[in-house]
């Protein structure tokens, strides 16, 4: 017999606000990093920052290549779930 294989799903719900807030809190990171180390006159925390900001960049673009799927409500993924594993979702289900 074949182990069965449990696959988990999170669902996270962000608000445009929410998302404009991370992008917002990420750029004033780098820019302070940088900042602060033009401010100290400190070459290593000027590379710091400079090396988040393109990590940041590379990790946005890749961002449109995942293969993970975004839902505009629970019931989008609820249905989901149905038609590709057959499972539906158990609102009493204690964890």
């Amino acid at each position: 017999m074949m182990a069965q294989k449990n696959a988990c799903f999170y669902l996270v719900s962000q608000s445009a606000i929410g998302g404009i807030a991370v992008n917002i809190s990420t750029f004033v990171l780098v820019l302070a990093t940088v900042g602060i180390g033009v401010w100290l006159d400190s070459s290593p925390m000027e590379w710091v920052g400079a090396m988040m900001f393109w990590m940041v960049l590379i990790a946005r673009a890749n961002k449109t290549k995942s293969s993970k799927k975004a839902f505009d409500d629970p019931q989008e993924l609820a249905d989901y779930l149905l038609d590709k594993y057959g499972v539906s979702a158990n609102p009493l289900r204690a964890e």
